[in-house]
């Protein structure tokens, strides 16, 4: 076995702190027995030889990983948490667009935030000193899916929690009285919309409207959850989800990366798909209603935040309907915000995470010379508002429910 060591091994083996820690296994019991196991008990067991066994293994595990997409997935994801410039976003201004020119473009926007996800439940909820447990029943789980196109940590789904909040925000939506906004009434910007009448729009009882969503599974189910009543009296040729890798989440965690392989269909979670009340209308929805074209596969290390959000502003300005309602995440929604209300204003959604299933409606205008802007006084909160935690249960939730 000494034959076969690398002149590099061998060096590598004599740096501290390495030299100290190898010389110890190379004297514990269990690894001697082991290595005579892998070597046969007429070689000897060095620091140099262990090192080795130990870098063969990983590599072997490496490759066997790289067999499996979910393999590949899991490899990317921990190079990108470590070379991710993610969050860069785009810088803030005070300049103001001329809103009554008529070549300025204006968008009623409804941002809604998904609802608690796996991720969330393991790492954001509860004790901290339960979080290794919580932790290590994730990590459990996850090898018992490693086979399957599903997953606890990387696109992390919605929780039982996050199921029932968009149910709550769905009861929400359905209970408000119809408007019907006739005679251009669809047309007024949201600073003139009640309530009522934005959810209205958001329920495609008038006017006309396109769905958005991350290409994360926790926002999917939460648009289909809380959108139920809509998909299920609309065509499924006309109103389909439009995902899109451009609102993907900011951050480099794993759960902001997708399973889902570019211009593919997301797989429903298995979890959702065996819920006994609703399992087979949310895999009637995963299986009829995506418009998969915006769906570029995983954000890059290139593709920074910035980019990814003036991705969006130019999709959503092309679009022939008013109205774009968007399903995604705190910190996209939180800087997206930050990026185009004035740099002046001391609006809360520029400091505060939307709720878990927030729902909140503004205007976006773009003049002729290219100023890109939020009204503050044109941002309404339809349902939960925004927590200093970016959990669910604070903000102005009861204010507005």
């Amino acid at each position: 076995m000494a034959s076969y060591i690398l002149p590099w091994v061998h060096w590598l083996s004599e740096q501290p702190p390495l030299d100290s820690i190898l010389s110890s296994l190379v004297a514990n019991d269990v690894v001697k027995v082991v290595a005579a196991t892998i070597l046969g008990p007429q070689e000897q067991l060095t620091s140099d030889t262990l090192l080795s066994m130990i870098l063969g293994t990983m590599v072997s595990y490496l490759l066997v990983l790289c067999m499996f997409p979910k393999g590949r997935l899991s490899m990317w994801a921990f190079c990108y948490f470590f070379l991710s410039g993610d969050k860069k976003t785009r810088k803030p201004d005070d300049a103001m667009p001329d809103i009554n020119a008529p070549s300025c473009k204006r968008m009623k926007v409804v941002f809604i935030r998904h609802g608690q996800s796996e991720w969330n439940a393991v790492f954001n909820e509860g004790s901290k000193l339960t979080l290794p447990l919580r932790l290590l029943k994730a990590l459990m789980c996850e090898v018992l899916m490693f086979f399957d196109q599903d997953s606890m940590l990387i696109d992390s789904p919605l929780d039982a929690v996050g199921i029932q909040q968009g149910w709550d925000l769905m009861t929400f939506l359905a209970s408000q009285p119809v408007r019907s906004l006739s005679n251009g009434g669809a047309s007024r910007p949201v600073r003139e919309l009640e309530i009522a009448e934005i959810v209205s729009l958001i329920r495609g009882d008038a006017g006309e409207s396109i769905v958005a969503s991350s290409i994360l599974r926790r926002a999917i189910s939460t648009g289909f959850i809380c959108l139920s009543p809509r998909f299920l009296k609309t065509s499924q040729q006309k109103d389909k989800m439009q995902i899109m890798t451009c609102l993907q989440e900011i951050s480099r965690n794993v759960d902001t990366l997708s399973l889902t392989p570019p211009y593919m269909s997301p797989q429903i979670p298995i979890g959702e798909a065996k819920l006994k009340h609703n399992g087979d209308l949310m895999s009637h929805f995963y299986r009829t209603r995506f418009d998969k074209r915006q769906n570029t596969g995983n954000k890059t290390l290139k593709q920074k935040a910035v980019k990814r959000q003036e991705q969006f502003v130019k999709w959503m300005l092309e679009q022939k309907t008013d109205c774009v309602i968007v399903l995604g995440h705190s910190l996209w929604f939180r800087e997206f915000f930050k990026s185009y209300l004035p740099k002046s204003s001391k609006h809360e959604a520029k400091t505060y995470k939307m709720v878990n299933c927030g729902c909140v409606a503004f205007d976006f205008y773009k003049d002729s010379k290219n100023v890109h802007r939020i009204p503050p006084e044109s941002v309404k909160v339809i349902y939960g508002g925004f927590g200093a935690s970016g959990k669910s249960g604070i903000s102005s939730a009861k204010k507005h429910a």
